[in-house]
């Protein structure tokens, strides 16, 4: 990997200039849609998707946080990509129209990088220039960096808190970010929350484009984006609340008919689109979108991405638990969905990384919530798609997977686990360690207690404040550190590690 320029120096380089280079001047001169003197990138910049070669540039002509003054007709966009922060030793350069499609966002996929460096990009519209990103690419195939570092986050409520996680992400410098979902919440506006959403429950696109505007103007938020490549894939919550296929998770709500959830689903997924750095292969068909995906990040690590809501069948029990009972055993159930299941346990094998990570939505590792003799597991995770669950497991060890980690979120507390080839059985082998982050702001400041655990042996450590998990790897070992936010009911507070665990390299099991 290269060397990197400090965090602090590249802070003060990132705001918007007030004069575009020569180069962005000619072509943000071009006719546009916009009012003259109007800045356009109130949005922010992004990146995302680093492979060994490319990367994904990304921004979004917008005149307002709330994205409510609306943008009229095409806007011409120039991006440029250099190897400096101060973009003299420019690589790449071109003019993409956003187009009100698209909600005026912009995707670019920048191709011919090089491997496992940073590089430095901007965008230009309207005479003015867009604040400096940056961005990095993956390590090649067939090398092996000395060591490499994420994050993962999951779970981002704008009225629980604010956005402290993202902060301290910043803090640490990781080479991206995993993003596993509930990146915004659909609810509508509360009474008792830190801040309060600025629309009702979305059901449309522009609902739901306001919904992650609003949620994209924290300035945490806005920064993390600038200098991090995300990796991102959505749960429920950026959709509806537990919803399954195509299935609205209350026959009570207005979405209810098939037909009509559909619509919501495919405006809640074109509204993910347009504000997420993804390649144009995952932009929506109907109420379909193409997530589970591939990310090698050369021989140290290979990442595949997964999708836990687009194909699943319907929760058991109405989706009303802890429960227990034969349904969660339904060998048709599945919470990937068929072909994803064998997709992943196809991949995961034929990689020749060190390490094999499955960043995924929900807890996969068996959760007893009922204390005593009374079994009780949620509905919502792989507990209740246990053949499902034994299938993936089962295939990963089959194949004799590399070292196989699982990220997660959705639960809003911290977990690690051993994940076992057959939870019945705790004295079975172990099949991989699963790492669950608990969440940015959901469930509001948290507690230090934590989980009694001894129901669940597996299970190594429990806990429940706010925050994100930094994961770093190298050839020989990979180390897992739960940070903990001490508050975020207000600004900037601290963060601190509350647990850390190991994995050494081919002896399955969590060491702390």
């Amino acid at each position: 990997m290269t060397s990197r320029i400090s965090r602090r120096d590249l802070l003060a380089a990132g705001g918007a200039g007030a004069v575009a280079l020569s180069f962005g001047g000619v072509f943000a001169g071009r006719a546009s849609a916009l009012p003259r003197g109007a800045y356009p990138f109130v949005a922010g910049v992004a990146s995302g998707e680093p492979a060994a070669d490319s990367i994904v540039l990304w921004t979004r002509i917008a005149l307002d946080s709330l994205g409510r003054d609306a943008v009229k007709g095409q806007v011409p966009v120039t991006w440029e990509l250099a190897e400096d922060q101060n973009l003299t030793r420019i690589v790449a350069r071109g003019v993409q129209t956003a187009t009100k499609a698209d909600g005026h966002s912009v995707h670019v996929e920048v191709p011919k990088l090089k491997p496992g460096r940073e590089y430095w990009y901007r965008f230009y519209a309207n005479g003015e220039a867009s604040a400096l990103g940056r961005t990095r690419t993956a390590p090649a195939v067939g090398a092996s960096p000395n060591s490499l570092r994420f994050c993962l986050a999951s779970c981002s409520n704008w009225e629980a808190g604010y956005f402290t996680a993202y902060k301290r992400i910043a803090d640490d410098d990781p080479w991206f970010v995993v993003h596993v979902g509930d990146y915004i919440y659909e609810g509508g506006p509360g009474t008792t929350g830190v801040r309060q959403h600025s629309n009702a429950e979305p059901m449309d696109l522009p609902s739901y484009r306001e919904r992650h505007s609003q949620y994209n103007s924290d300035p945490d938020l806005l920064e993390m984006r600038r200098l991090f490549p995300l990796v991102p894939t959505p749960d429920d919550h950026e959709v509806e609340n537990n919803y399954a296929n195509l299935i609205s998770q209350v026959d009570t709500e207005p979405d209810q008919d098939p037909k009509v959830f559909a619509k919501r689903r495919a405006a809640a997924y074109r509204a993910y689109w347009e504000f997420m750095p993804l390649r144009n292969y995952a932009h929506p068909q109907g109420s379909g979108m193409q997530l589970y995906r591939e990310l090698p990040m050369g021989d140290l690590a290979n990442f595949v991405v997964a999708d836990t809501r687009q194909y699943r069948t319907d929760q058991p029990y109405g989706d009303k638990g802890p429960t227990d009972g034969p349904d969660m055993r339904d060998p048709k159930a599945t919470l990937p969905g068929i072909a994803q299941e064998q997709w992943i346990v196809d991949r995961m094998g034929a990689s020749k990384a060190k390490w094999n990570i499955l960043a995924q939505q929900v807890l996969m590792a068996q959760h007893d919530v009922v204390p005593g003799a009374v079994k009780g597991y949620s509905t919502d995770q792989w507990d209740a798609y246990r053949a499902s669950r034994q299938r993936v497991l089962t295939g990963i060890a089959d194949r004799k997977t590399s070292n196989p980690v699982v990220l997660t979120g959705d639960i809003h507390q911290h977990y690690a686990a051993d994940l076992l080839r057959d939870f019945d059985d705790p004295s079975s082998p172990i099949v991989g360690s699963e790492l669950c982050g608990t969440s940015v702001t959901s469930g509001g400041d948290g507690s230090d207690s934590h989980e009694d655990l001894s129901e669940n042996p597996w299970i190594k450590y429990n806990g429940k404040r706010r925050g994100y998990v930094r994961v770093t790897m190298d050839a020989k070992e990979l180390r897992a550190d739960f940070r903990n936010v001490a508050a975020v009911t207000t600004r900037s507070a601290a963060a601190s590690t509350g647990a850390s665990f190991t994995l050494q390299d081919g002896k399955p099991g969590l060491k702390s």
